[in-house]
């Protein structure tokens, strides 16, 4: 069963499993693989080694920017690979431990700490180009575009930075609910404006040169006696397609909105604090307890669920192909059939991984908390 770490006043709260809250981990322990029909296989291409991840760092995920891969360890080493080969382009050691990274934006890879401090390289060479100061833990990737870089901090603070130098631009604060979840929703750029969602349960579009707030939806509802049952954060990153925009809220639900109105074309109550991913029919979901659906990007729908995952405390989901990938907290790779949303393939990378798969095309990459980087081709 997943993880939930929360933040109370001023308290961390680190939730180690349901077994906290009356036991129920024992009550729902990981589901026992099945056998299936395998119609796929992953064939690994590469392996290469990269900087161990602490386990409550599941901020910290790959990134591919054209053919690079680029990898973030807690301890501060940051890493390019040549994404076809794993040839090790170059390396950098920082002076910092991160707790979020990589993002990237105007030609810069970035990455924060709990300590509040922003740094940003230069992607081709990993020269350093500067580090800012958000005075307030970061926890969730930072994001740049247009010579700017956004940043989501503890207090629900969204901050936009020089992305020349990192001094602060504009800053944006929302009321913060006494408990939610720990961490935050990478913020998404696109253009002239920026989607990010915040802890009490609003989905905003800002923009990107001053911080003006354009719109906002409420897309989580604090409903119920306790504060546990309140928690509605917006922790998913934003999809946009097209004019369309795909948030979720935990405990609430899942929406589509029109961006140029703001208006709600659909809702579905299925709950996640994971990121999304979509194909060109389907909105691809890792719900509580790890449920994996489908729901159809045109009506909300669900298509299909998938429930022989049970908390094996799943990866978010990325799309490969006309499959989507998930990973385990066992170390193993599931490979879905979109289609049908039956198990089609399946592999062992030898440790665990907790943030979402980097796929193009029909390649996928993974970052174990172990340090290891292992590109895989998926083949029928």
């Amino acid at each position: 069963m997943k993880f939930k770490f929360l933040l109370l006043s001023s308290a961390l709260i680190i939730l180690a499993g349901c077994s906290s809250f009356g036991g129920k981990e024992e009550q729902n322990p990981p589901a026992k693989l099945e056998a299936f029909s395998e119609n796929v296989q992953l064939s690994r291409v590469w392996k290469a080694s990269s900087g161990k991840i602490q386990k409550n760092n599941r901020q910290i995920q790959p990134i591919l920017v054209d053919t690079t891969l680029y990898t973030a360890s807690t301890s501060g080493v940051i890493t390019a690979f040549d994404a076809e080969t794993g040839n090790k382009l170059w390396n950098r050691k920082l002076k910092l431990t991160l707790t979020a990274g990589i993002g990237y934006g105007d030609g810069l890879l970035l990455a924060g700490t709990e300590d509040g401090e922003v740094v940003a390289l230069y992607a081709s060479n990993g020269n350093p180009a500067w580090v800012g100061d958000v005075k307030g833990g970061v926890l969730a990737s930072p994001a740049g575009g247009q010579n700017v870089v956004v940043v989501h901090t503890s207090g629900d603070r969204l901050i936009g930075l020089s992305a020349t130098d990192g001094t602060i631009i504009w800053t944006l604060s929302e009321s913060t609910p006494r408990l939610l979840l720990r961490g935050r929703g990478r913020p998404l750029v696109v253009s002239d404006v920026v989607l990010a969602g915040f802890d009490n349960g609003k989905l905003m579009l800002i923009r990107l040169d001053n911080g003006q707030r354009l719109w906002e939806v409420r897309v989580g509802d604090s409903i119920g006696k306790t504060e546990i049952e309140r928690l509605a954060d917006v922790d998913a990153r934003p999809i946009l397609i097209n004019e369309t925009v795909y948030s979720a809220a935990y405990q609430s639900r899942i929406i589509a909105i029109d961006a140029p109105s703001a208006k709600m074309i659909w809702e579905n109550d299925i709950s996640t604090n994971k990121d999304m991913d979509a194909d060109e029919r389907y909105l691809f979901v890792v719900g509580e307890n790890d449920i994996v659906y489908a729901i159809d990007r045109e009506n909300g729908e669900t298509v299909w669920e998938q429930d022989k995952l049970l908390n094996r405390k799943l990866t978010p989901p990325a799309v490969i192909g006309q499959h989507i990938v998930v990973g385990d907290s066992k170390g193993f790779v599931h490979i879905i059939n979109s289609a049908t949303g039956e198990i089609e393939g399946r592999a062992k990378t030898g440790s665990e991984f907790l943030s979402q798969p980097v796929t193009r095309g029909r390649s996928v990459w993974i970052q174990t908390l172990e340090g290891d980087v292992i590109a895989w081709q998926l083949s029928e």
